[in-house]
């Protein structure tokens, strides 16, 4: 796998005082799905509108298999772009929307044909060739624009929220079938979204953007599990974080003091230190028994939510404070219920601290 098959190197780009992308750089390995994640406003369009050529950085560059594409008009770059809105022409069959790229590039009818063919193949749409596209439900135009993006066999696949007007299960199957089918191809992707759930899915690394910057990129396991600073955590996943100063800190471990009591973190911040103490909720368990590996603490149940395959049980803190804590368990034990006061328990190497 060649590393650097993409690399954005020192991008900025302005809309009059807004600076939208600021020295951001980028490098995406040849045939890796690569997800930019993020708010409105992050710039994670802008940058994707750069490296399709719709737009131009005002500084930095860009290049796709070591070739230099900064420059280049959108189509001189050999790009594939999928749009939010499909961008399906409504007066044509579906062969005729997925052979347009080819006629654009003056590829012959009898070219095309076969070439066609096998786009629609490969999304599973053979028997639908001859359909306009407005006869077809969003699951199947969305398979139309993949299919017309890669029938030119470009070197490089832009996706910018392609399943935002999908109903939520037909955007979970959709999910699944994109990663099939750019694994099956074996092409380079970026994949545009705002949605957390969608970007672990689908990616083989997720860059979560903050403010026009790439604020961590590594693969899901690790972002879900690692985040790298206060933003990812609060971004990507939920998780109860509390407010607390550093007791003591030893080999690698700290102490912090919390409104629900004191806990251990691996970090090494100074004593004295305000932090934010985080923890997933599934990492969580009611009435630990004593275990020298995990924090163990105790809370008032404020409310209990039924979420269908999970429950959550959400906690006060026995002293004045705002933090709150939330448990995601599988099953609801019997006889819990609000008010009542709660032990709960999570292994400290579960446990991260950030700077506040």
């Amino acid at each position: 796998m060649q590393p650097d098959y993409l690399v954005v190197s020192g991008a900025d780009k302005r809309f009059g005082a807004a600076t939208v992308l600021r020295d951001l750089s980028l490098s995406v390995a040849q045939g890796e799905f690569v997800s930019l994640l993020g708010p409105s406003g992050c710039g994670k369009t802008t940058l994707l509108r750069c490296i399709a050529g719709l737009l131009h950085p005002d500084r930095g560059r860009i290049t796709v298999g070591g070739r230099d594409i900064t420059a280049l008009a959108a189509h001189q770059r050999n790009v594939g772009v999928v749009f939010q809105n499909y961008a399906l022409f409504p007066h044509l069959t579906v062969a005729e929307n997925i052979a347009f790229g080819l006629r654009a590039r003056g590829i012959s009818k009898a070219e095309a044909g076969p070439r066609v063919a096998e786009a629609l193949a490969l999304v599973r749409m053979e028997v639908h060739g001859d359909k306009p596209v407005t006869a077809l439900s969003g699951g199947q135009q969305q398979r139309v624009a993949v299919a017309r993006a890669l029938v030119v066999r470009p070197s490089l696949l832009l996706l910018d929220e392609p399943f935002s007007a999908l109903d939520r299960k037909l955007r979970e199957t959709m999910q699944v079938e994109l990663k099939q089918l750019l694994r099956e191809v074996g092409i380079t992707a970026i994949f545009v979204t705002h949605d957390q759930e969608e970007a672990l899915v689908v990616s083989d690394r997720v860059a979560v953007m903050n403010a026009g910057q790439i604020e961590q990129l590594t693969d899901p396991v690790t972002l879900y599990h690692a985040p790298a600073s206060l933003y990812v955590l609060d971004f990507v996943g939920q998780s109860t974080k509390l407010s607390g100063k550093v007791l003591s800190s030893s080999d690698g471990m700290i102490e912090v003091q919390t409104a629900f009591g004191v806990l251990r973190a691996p970090a090494s911040f100074m004593p004295g230190s305000s932090v934010a103490v985080a923890v997933r909720p599934e990492a969580m368990v009611l009435a630990p028994e004593a275990d020298a590996a995990l924090n163990t603490l105790r809370g008032q149940i404020s409310d209990i939510s039924f979420l269908g395959s999970r429950t959550q049980i959400h906690l006060n803190a026995p002293a004045e404070g705002e933090d709150r804590v939330i448990l995601e368990l599988s099953r609801l034990p019997a006889g819990l219920a609000t008010g009542q006061e709660v032990s709960f328990g999570f292994r400290v190497t579960d446990t991260m601290a950030f700077l506040a």
